[in-house]
């Protein structure tokens, strides 16, 4: 897979998430790349990754769409819960291979997984957020959040 770079069309034009959306597209443009040379630590700091955002940036998402009452929470909620299953079963596929081939074969599909997530989600149920993202001007910032 190429190395997909951040184009206009994929800002939601909301800093925090934004450069959220930014930090995670260099993970997975990192992953085909460790995954084709067989990187296997490299593989493995992706991994890391992958989870790092689910917690973090997961969960800012949906506290901002909370705030902003996004009337398809359920539906993104939903998508986020579904990228969190896969990408562990694809970790688990990785880490039980028996052989390194076995261990690159699933790396790379790994890395082609993220890479169309990554743009079917910011392309499809992110851009919905935008719209609705003007109301946090009107709302007080959280003490945790830059909102």
């Amino acid at each position: 897979m190429p190395i997909v770079p951040w184009r206009e069309q994929m800002s939601l034009n909301y800093p925090p998430l934004d450069e959220e959306h930014q930090d995670f597209l260099n993970v997975v443009n990192q992953a085909p790349v460790a995954a084709h040379a067989g990187d296997f630590s490299q593989m493995d700091w992706v991994f890391e990754k992958c989870y790092d955002y689910v917690r973090n940036h997961f969960a800012h998402e949906e506290d901002i769409m909370e705030r902003i009452q996004f009337p398809d929470m359920e539906a993104h909620m939903n998508a986020h819960r579904t990228f969190i299953q896969n990408i562990s079963e694809f970790r688990q596929r990785y880490e039980n291979a028996r052989t390194a081939a076995d261990k690159k074969k699933a790396a790379i599909e790994a890395a082609d997984f993220l890479n169309l997530w990554f743009l079917g989600h910011i392309l499809s149920r992110d851009r919905l957020l935008k719209p609705y993202l003007v109301r946090l001007r009107n709302l007080p910032p959280r003490m945790n959040y830059n909102s």
